[in-house]
């Protein structure tokens, strides 16, 4: 006890020394010090400690009772956030983090113009004795307010403005607009109560009809994880197709609150025009109450909106984009999922194909490919991603009633199996399992179809016979995608044949183009167009191969389309080698395969899927576009005549050209520059049809006729030349304008020009002009 006694002095000095330490520390929590001070001397606020920021009180005056928001800081969430929920009239919320986020950053950086002298600084004569914005903040055990008043000389739109315990000051009026956040902006503009990774099941009434999904056991994010629920006449468990559900997904993402709407106008949206949809979300969670939201009614005041009013778990009603209604209203056959296989391309990490004793096993690593089976051996990249895409892009024609008879779909006993296994994103971390595994069975062909049957949610689909080719395995699948290897230089002859018609064209020692078949009256080959099939070929690409060996059912056995390139051999292995043998690339198209053709090159018999490219470019007439134009500075008169009116007659003149006759000469001159200016650029979209053209083109006889005469006469063209349109003998020649149309996308009208025996497209914005000027409206 003597020692204790001897040090107690000794310990009471420590315990108070340590005692004041605190207390001074407490009460010195809310005072400023002196680097503090210096380091913000210029913000209005001369404290700034953002981690003891707990509440936040904005008060802005208006013509009836003040608007005050109250917001108050929560306690860490799982995230590691403190999240802001905001007070209105009693009414608590969760609050608008951006808006809170944007506002103390005006805050902390927020600096005076100028201070306001203790003399000047009456209270009434500044507004500040009723300000119209109030600001009070909780920072630790500091208190801060700032008030808004009216406004002052200067700079222009500057504001005065309070902060208690400092004084006054003049703030910019840019500072100002950045204060002057309404008090309901701060409340969050989120309206739909829960995101697609916290639901279990999702429901949609109204219009479209009723549609029920459910998480499905597979997983995979966003719309990939659901199915149809139990007792959907779609088929209960069939897989929900991902990207039209998640469209559904992204409206419920864009339902944001663009104002809020009381009980009272919620009512009046609801009697004038109702809910089109009602939304039920059903939450993971067991705990967490259900969300019910009705959509639809016109929302007061914003007619790119309707009303959404938020049942459950909390009443809201709230004005929305009227965009949302869109996937919300799709019936329920539009979400039944029709392709074989849900997984995307980068998802997938295996295939296996197997029919009989024949099998096809196909890995990826990273970016890579790997065959593991019936050889172990790399694949090229682009082959890999090929035959998988291939197989993904295989789709059902529909879907067959649960009740089918399996063995009389051949599925008893299946002919083939395909096996992927895929790895959704964030699989792991969201407790689903890290692999997806779906497996199909392929029954034997049946009167042009193949049923197939999944098993990761029993569909039986029924798919063109065609389309089954791309799930059995054949190692043909395989090959390197280019189809030919050479250069476009190396084509000195083209030769296109379809049914009706063979063209020729055969390249001159220049490099041009010569037009060798079909001949006729100013008919002459398009370089540019020739040109682009000679590319073509020479990179030809199979989008994918189906089958070492071509059937009837491949549409090859009379094909649609022969397309042969004649290789120069002198250009393909140089000067030296003029003595090789020349070779040639024939291509034959045959039926459609989606946008492409099913092909063979050369005399192979395997399958290829030809791009839709090569069909565009070797199924048009490759004549030349440029027959109808006529350069200004040629051009003596024109003479417009519309079907049915009088001519309208264009000369040129020392000032221009302008149309004979006209009163008002101003108009006229303008109009005539534009039949200038459109006849110098009238190209044509492409020749579509060979000799006297047809009824349907309506040049017999033409809406108008344009006639041009030239200042003087022109030469016949060179016979290889391809620089000049041919011209007629006389000086001038006529345009007859016809029929509108569409022609590979383009709103085109039928045109022909005398001494060319063929019909033409032209666009119809190249045309405008001439019709204006002819007084014929419209297209």
């Amino acid at each position: 006890m003597r020692p204790l006694r001897r040090h107690a002095t000794t310990l009471l000095l420590v315990v108070l020394a340590a005692a004041a330490a605190v207390a001074l520390l407490v009460l010195d929590r809310g005072s400023v010090s002196t680097d503090e001070a210096e380091r913000r001397k210029k913000h209005l606020l001369e404290a700034w400690r953002p981690d003891e920021i707990t509440e936040l009180t904005v008060t802005m005056a208006s013509p009836g009772a003040p608007q005050t928001a109250r917001l108050t800081r929560g306690e860490v969430d799982d995230a590691g956030q403190r999240p802001w929920n905001v007070e209105i009239d009693g009414h608590r919320y969760p609050a608008d983090e951006p808006t809170v986020d944007q506002l103390l950053g005006t805050l902390e950086f927020a600096t005076a113009e100028r201070r306001v002298s203790a003399e000047a600084s009456d209270p009434a004569a500044l507004g500040l004795a009723s300000p119209r914005l109030s600001i009070a903040l909780a920072m630790g055990p500091r208190r801060e307010r700032l008030l808004l008043g009216g406004g002052a000389p200067t700079p222009p739109g500057a504001v005065y403005a309070e902060v208690a315990g400092r004084g006054v000051f003049v703030i910019t009026k840019q500072l100002a607009s950045a204060l002057d956040v309404p008090p309901d902006r701060f409340r969050s503009r989120s309206f739909v109560p829960y995101v697609a990774a916290e639901l279990s099941g999702l429901t949609l009434d109204g219009d479209g009809g009723s549609r029920r999904f459910s998480r499905a056991p597979w997983g995979g994010g966003r719309g990939a994880g659901f199915r149809f629920a139990e007792g959907s006449p779609e088929g209960s468990g069939v897989r929900v197709s991902a990207p039209a559900l998640d469209l559904v997904l992204s409206a419920l993402g864009r339902m944001q609150a663009d104002a809020f709407l009381s009980e009272e106008e919620a009512r009046q949206a609801a009697v004038s025009g109702g809910p089109r949809v009602t939304l039920t979300l059903e939450p993971s969670d067991p705990a967490a109450k259900r969300g019910v939201i009705d959509v639809g009614g016109a929302c007061p005041g914003r007619p790119d909106h309707v009303v959404a009013v938020r049942r459950e778990p909390t009443r809201a009603a709230a004005c929305v984009p009227e965009s949302v209604l869109d996937p919300l209203t799709e019936e329920a056959p539009r979400f039944v999922d029709l392709a074989l296989v849900a997984a995307p391309l980068d998802e997938v990490a295996e295939v296996k194909l197997a029919a009989g004793e024949r099998s096809l096993e196909l890995a990826r690593a990273g970016s890579e490919w790997h065959l593991r089976a019936p050889q172990d051996r790399p694949v090229p990249t682009e082959t890999g991603r090929a035959l998988v895409q291939a197989i993904l892009d295989v789709r059902a024609t529909h879907l067959l009633p649960g009740a089918s008879d399996v063995a009389a779909l051949g599925l008893a006993s299946p002919r083939a199996t395909l096996r992927v296994v895929s790895t959704p994103p964030g699989a792991a971390s969201e407790g689903e399992p890290q692999e997806r595994i779906e497996t199909l069975e392929i029954g034997a062909e049946q009167a042009g179809v193949v049923h197939v049957r999944r098993l990761e949610d029993g569909a039986i689909a029924e798919i063109p016979a065609l389309a089954a080719g791309a799930l059995l395995p054949s190692e043909v699948s395989l090959r390197s995608m280019k189809v030919f290897d050479f250069t476009p230089d190396q084509v000195s002859a083209l030769r296109i044949e379809r049914p009706g018609l063979v063209q020729r064209l055969r390249r001159t020692d220049e490099g041009a183009w010569r037009l060798i078949e079909p001949s006729g009256d100013g008919l002459e080959a398009d370089g540019g167009l020739a040109d682009e099939l000679a590319e073509l070929l020479a990179g030809l690409q199979a989008e994918r191969w189906m089958t070492a060996y071509a059937d009837q059912s491949y549409g090859l056995g009379a094909p649609r389309l022969t397309v042969e390139a004649e290789l120069d051999p002198a250009t393909e292995s140089g000067a030296g080698s003029t003595g090789a043998a020349t070779r040639a690339a024939r291509v034959e198209l045959g039926a459609r395969a989606g946008a492409g053709s099913f092909a063979r090159a050369g005399d192979g018999a395997a399958v290829f899927v030809a791009p839709s490219s090569l069909e565009a470019a070797a199924g048009r007439l490759l004549l030349r576009r440029d027959v109808f134009l006529v350069p200004p500075h040629e051009i003596a008169r024109v003479t417009l005549a519309p079907r049915g009116a009088k001519p309208v007659v264009l000369e040129r003149s020392a000032e221009g050209f302008t149309i004979a006759g006209a009163a008002d000469r101003a108009r006229a001159t303008a109009l005539a520059a534009g039949v200038r200016d459109a006849l110098a650029d009238l190209r044509a979209e492409g020749a579509v049809a060979l000799g006297e053209p047809e009824r349907h083109h309506g040049l017999s006889p033409p809406r108008l006729r344009i006639s041009v005469e030239l200042s003087r006469p022109q030469a016949a063209p060179a016979e290889d030349s391809d620089a000049v349109p041919p011209r007629a003998p006389a000086g001038s020649f006529t345009i007859a304008i016809g029929a509108g149309d569409a022609f590979r996308g383009t709103n085109v009208v039928y045109a022909r020009r005398d001494g060319v025996r063929a019909v033409y497209a032209i666009a119809q914005s190249r045309v405008r002009p001439l019709l204006e000027a002819a007084g014929i409206a419209g297209d």
